[in-house]
């Protein structure tokens, strides 16, 4: 708690060790699993050549991008980011609970793994290790779990397999739609993940940036900060209105999605141009094509975007949505997160104190419900 503000981070994220993979998948697929060769900033993780990369992969980040990360985090960064360390940087921000993201886990859904059965084992993997990871903190730490994107039966399989946990707050099926792979949300072989997310009462999670690394990954050295500036609000607009006009929110009416970590200044824009598109002037390019809402109503019955403690237009966004439908997230501990402060910082924005109280608590509890067992 902050200032008498309940706080409730709704997008940080994991920092995994480096022997995850070998710790954690099964014997089965032991000699097929990324080789984790070193890392950058003790965040990014390289790769030595290995099934998913034959050549190996190295981060396309550089040493500079981390250089005040040790300063900035203390504790948590000589432990390799342990929970006690986090438990305690949370109490310091006032953050009651955190939803975290996966970091170099990520890697188990993204278009390098190939197989399905060795993606499904390393969602597996993943998910075993947060559960762990998440076990020792009360109800505090949470984790979004990873479900494969190119199995929808194992996908299924897997939210079965864990959906029970407590520290499961969210499921994602990776962050962004892979045009070259023609991977569509609305495709009727996700319709059961779907049908199963809202009888289990768990958001589908979509986390922004994953394009960084296909669609501009023409953008390197000094114009990677190209890529980063346009992926994630791209990959969560595609996402969004591939629900929308693809009619997965009108078939699934009860399900919950959340959008991360690309502020929450694009909702506006994007909502009135989608519009615009499903029911104005510009609805011709439908071409026999419907939809049944508005699509900023569809957002708003059943949609929620994270927004940065200090991002620039967040006012704005704030009274478009009435205050509703965003919630507050800090990406701890990455390196440009706005850590330490990032509650300090929401606090400062020139927004109604109730919408506040919203950001930093009721709307994800709006989203996340009973998943949320502290602090109610």
């Amino acid at each position: 708690m902050k200032n008498g503000f309940k706080v409730i981070d709704g997008d940080g994220h994991m920092q995994e060790p480096m022997d995850m993979w070998e710790n954690y998948t099964e014997a089965a697929f032991i000699e097929r699993i990324p080789k984790v060769s070193g890392h950058v900033g003790k965040t990014e993780f390289n790769y030595a050549p290995c099934e998913i990369f034959p050549e190996g992969r190295e981060t396309m980040f550089v040493e500079e991008t981390y250089a005040d990360v040790e300063e900035r985090y203390g504790e948590a960064y000589r432990s390799w980011w342990s929970l006690p360390s986090r438990l305690q940087h949370m109490d310091e921000e006032g953050v009651d609970v955190q939803v975290c993201f996966p970091t170099n886990g990520a890697l188990a859904t993204s278009n390098s793994v190939k197989d399905v059965h060795l993606q499904a084992a390393l969602v597996r993997a993943y998910n075993d290790w947060a559960i762990d990871f998440c076990h020792g903190s009360a109800g505090r730490v949470m984790f979004v779990a990873q479900a494969s994107p190119r199995n929808p039966v194992e996908a299924m399989r897997e939210v079965e397999r864990i959906a029970s946990n407590p520290a499961v707050a969210a499921v994602t099926l990776a962050g962004f739609i892979d045009l070259a792979e023609g991977q569509m949300w609305c495709d009727e072989k996700f319709d059961g993940m779907w049908q199963l997310l809202e009888s289990q009462g768990l958001p589908a999670a979509f986390h922004g940036g994953g394009s960084q690394y296909s669609l501009f990954s023409q953008y390197q050295g000094e114009m990677k900060v190209v890529a980063h500036a346009i992926s994630f609000p791209v990959d969560l607009m595609l996402s969004l209105a591939d629900l929308i006009f693809g009619n997965v929110l009108e078939r699934f009416p009860d399900l919950r999605c959340g959008f991360y970590e690309a502020n929450a200044g694009w909702v506006p824009y994007w909502l009135a141009r989608l519009d615009d598109h499903g029911t104005g002037r510009q609805a011709r390019f439908m071409q026999g094509g419907s939809v049944s809402l508005k699509p900023s109503e569809y957002f708003l019955r059943q949609c929620s975007v994270s927004c940065d403690a200090d991002e620039g237009t967040l006012s704005l966004a704030v009274e478009y949505l009435e205050g509703a439908n965003i919630i507050f997230n800090t990406d701890y501990p990455h390196p440009d997160a706005p850590f330490p402060g990032a509650v300090d910082k929401l606090l400062e924005q020139p927004i109604p104190e109730e919408a506040k109280r919203k950001i930093l608590w009721d709307n994800s509890i709006d989203l996340y419900r009973d998943r949320i067992t502290v602090g109610r």
